[in-house]
């Protein structure tokens, strides 16, 4: 176990080692999740088979992990039918795999259609199938995301319904739980809560319980030191800066920049989420040993590929070596000389103006003229200033590189301090030390709808909370 107990929690896992059918509901962060986990890990440590589902992907990756070890089943729902359907549909029916449906704009993970949840119960009601196991304990958490059907497929997964174990979880808030499971199972025990936050400290808890108008009670951490901001803006310059305080202020709070997580309210997929990507540098920060790296061979490859400068032409290098200037002073200086007549009609400002380096908001290096801002630059001028070591005497220094990554891209970025970027669906179950969320480019009539994921997205965060919001939605 990986986490301690508190004394309600301890009660309750007594009380389902009694009752084999329960439904446990509390608000975020009252350790539903964490009660359904222990109780998995006590039936598997019995010898028996568990299943334990959720809808969220991501959610369900995570759990995994934490299952290392024991016979613990875990599958995102969606996943247990694609599973069912392409390892026991019968050989001689031809049932193409069906185009993902969607449950909402704020749901970006497939659900499986009509159709796929009667080929899945097909499978499961029908003879035995080799290979297909059944289970002893089927759980559902976060049971508020599963609809009718779906928890009838979970309950076919069992072995013998009546007699095996059988528990959901499901938020207590109205505004996101819209079903009692005892409309489902007549034979459901009522109902058990978990009534106090674990997860949430000071502030935040009690911010967060202005979301839940049944959740009165304060959290266990209620005493604790915690960090609650808003950041409104009135102009897309002014969000950016919103978010990136809110980033140096999580570093200086979390000196190690572990577990800070980055919440937008964006309805597209996270991969063209608008700050997938987006780098903020912190020249004046140096708590982190490591310091960002700088892509000055991208940088110089930018200018001269369209002269024929070609990749192999340069280090790896952390910073330029001198055979990189050297190499680079060359190619431009021949090139000048190779093509003297037609770079002679063009004028040369350099001896009156000077190009700087400069990082965009994506962390790119680009130059400008130092008086004019970005106006475009000519051709000779770009040979011109490649042909001296200006070009590398003129570089920034290596410093802290924030890079907004989607959590599973991090590999491909190691010279930036990846900060995980996700969407309110894709992090519903999951937690973090720090949350900083950003509401951009929303739209919905839908007021309740809106408090709902507004409530996900807070209630995910331990001690830090920073929220970027347009001052005409002011929370």
């Amino acid at each position: 176990m990986d986490y301690d107990l508190t004394h309600e929690q301890a009660q309750l896992l007594d009380y389902l080692q009694h009752n084999r059918l329960v439904a446990i509901t509390g608000c975020a962060g009252s350790g539903k999740t964490s009660v359904a986990m222990e109780y998995a890990r006590r039936l598997d440590s019995q010898g028996l088979r568990v299943l334990f589902l959720c809808h969220n992907p991501f959610l369900a990756e995570s759990l995994s992990k934490k299952f290392q070890g024991t016979q613990v089943k875990v599958f995102a729902f969606s996943a247990l039918v694609s599973w069912l359907i392409r390892n026991f549909q019968s050989r001689d029916v031809f049932a193409p795999r069906l185009p993902p449906a969607w449950d909402s704009l704020w749901t970006p993970y497939e659900a499986p259609s009509e159709k796929e949840l009667i080929l899945a119960l097909d499978i499961l009601d029908g003879a035995q199938q080799d290979n297909l196991i059944r289970y002893d304990a089927v759980i559902v958490d976060e049971g508020q995301d599963f609809q009718v059907s779906w928890l009838e497929v979970a309950e076919a997964c069992q072995a013998n319904p009546e007699t095996d174990h059988f528990l959901i979880t499901f938020d207590d808030n109205p505004l996101i739980t819209a079903f009692s499971p005892q409309s489902l199972y007549a034979d459901l025990l009522a109902p058990v809560t978990l009534s106090r936050n674990c997860r949430s400290a000071g502030e935040i808890d009690a911010f967060i319980r202005r979301l839940h108008p049944e959740n009165t009670l304060p959290g266990l951490r209620y005493g604790e030191p915690a960090i609650l901001g808003e950041r409104l803006y009135t102009s897309e310059g002014e969000m950016l800066e919103g978010l990136r305080q809110a980033i140096l202020q999580a570093e200086e709070f979390l000196p190690e920049m572990r577990d800070i997580v980055v919440i937008t309210g964006e309805t597209a997929p996270i991969r063209l989420s608008k700050f997938a990507g987006l780098t903020f540098d912190s020249p004046r920060l140096s708590a982190c040993s490591t310091p960002g790296r700088i892509n000055w061979q991208g940088a110089v490859l930018r200018y001269l590929q369209g002269f024929g400068l070609l990749e192999s032409e340069l280090s790896e290098e952390i910073i330029p070596a001198p055979d990189d200037i050297r190499r680079v002073n060359r190619f431009c200086t021949a090139y000048r000389a190779d093509h003297r007549a037609k770079l002679s009609r063009q004028t040369s400002f350099l001896a009156k103006r000077k190009l700087i380096w400069y990082l965009d908001i994506y962390g790119e290096l680009r130059l400008r003229w130092a008086e004019e801002g970005n106006p475009d630059i000519p051709p000779v001028d770009v040979l011109v200033f490649f042909s001296s070591s200006a070009w590398a005497e003129r570089l920034p220094s290596a410093h802290k590189r924030y890079r907004l990554t989607p959590g599973g891209d991090f590999e491909q970025y190691p010279y930036a301090h990846n900060i995980c970027l996700v969407d309110i669906p894709s992090f519903k179950g999951l937690e973090a030390e720090a949350i900083i969320f950003v509401l951009y480019n929303y739209f919905s009539g839908d007021r309740d709808q809106f408090q709902a994921n507004l409530y996900t997205a807070f209630s995910r965060a331990k001690s830090f909370l920073q929220i970027v919001v347009p001052s005409s939605m002011q929370i």
